[in-house]
């Protein structure tokens, strides 16, 4: 039904939103005892280190790109990297894992919005039915089954960092579209990193100065590294691919199985109970996503080579 390259994209997409899943998780079991610009910086500064052997061939086009095109890249780092991340933690140490789940299905939506506004794109129909699918099954099951537990929900200020957070990444999804093609993907994510750290790395000397230097145990530090290895390193690697493929729209369907992730490795290693909505929602969302890219569209760069 789809191509070899699209049918490794769609995989691709969808080991990206597992590693996010996962990264929820354990995240939110950090901000316990770290503070969220700690944990933002940490996770950051452990993914650039780990590829600076991959990218030190690419030094002169590194450069090139902070010479030349260094209000793209600015917006790249600010829109992807380690602000949005400090965003996104702010909100995660208050509110709801109801509110952060629903919220991550906003991701998809504002894509279409974004593209329609900028690019004049309509969404297709198949998108608008796998949308509403795909969003039916995360409220199946971030509601228990129970659409009236909807009704409870209450708008913090916690709440809107979670949204804020998710609506900026939406724009970096498509801002994606304009990255520099004579980067190569890992130079690409390397040159932004260190731009995205530039931004908060002086927010977390002031914290530290005002507050100390704080210590870590062992295990803060295991899983502070998997967090900047794989929900972060290898995450956007993979989602940078997949956009290349498939385009920012498609590919932004798949953060709908961001929060069924988040519920199946919660059950795996926090020992929460797996209940029959969470296969049926699981179902919905697949099902939605696979409507959604069952046209394909052509996808063209919009950057200078």
């Amino acid at each position: 039904m789809f191509p070899p390259s699209r049918l490794t994209a769609y995989a691709v997409l969808v080991l990206t939103a597992a590693m996010w899943g996962s990264n929820a998780v354990v995240a939110r079991g950090l901000l316990d005892t770290m503070s969220p610009l700690t944990l933002a910086v940490f996770r950051w500064t452990v993914a650039t280190l780990a590829l600076v052997p991959f990218v030190w061939r690419e030094r002169a086009p590194i450069i090139r790109a902070l010479r030349m095109q260094w209000p793209l890249m600015l917006l790249l780092a600010a829109t992807g990297f380690a602000p949005d991340t400090l965003i996104s933690y702010l909100g995660l140490q208050g509110t709801t894992a109801i509110f952060t789940g629903l919220m991550n299905s906003i991701v998809p939506v504002m894509v279409v919005l974004i593209m329609a506004v900028w690019k004049k794109r309509r969404p297709r129909w198949l998108e608008n039915i796998g949308l509403t699918l795909s969003f039916i099954g995360v409220l199946t099951v971030l509601t228990h089954g129970e659409l009236r537990h909807l009704l409870a929900l209450r708008i913090s200020g916690y709440d809107f960092l979670v949204l804020l957070g998710l609506m900026i990444w939406a724009l970096y999804t498509v801002l994606l579209l304009l990255r520099p093609r004579y980067l190569s993907l890992p130079a690409f994510v390397f040159t932004a990193s260190v731009l995205g750290l530039a931004l908060i790395v002086p927010m977390l000397i002031g914290e530290w100065w005002i507050k100390g230097v704080p210590s870590f145990t062992a295990r803060e530090v295991v899983l502070a590294t998997y967090i900047g290895l794989l929900p972060t390193l290898a995450a956007m690697l993979l989602f940078g691919y997949g956009v290349a493929q498939v385009g920012p729209v498609q590919a932004g369907i798949f953060t709908h199985l961001v929060p069924l992730f988040s519920a199946l490795f919660a059950t795996l290693f926090i020992h929460e109970s797996l209940y029959l909505y969470h296969g049926i929602g699981f179902v919905l969302v697949a099902g939605g996503a696979v409507l959604c890219c069952l046209k394909p569209e052509q996808v063209l760069s919009l950057s200078p080579r």
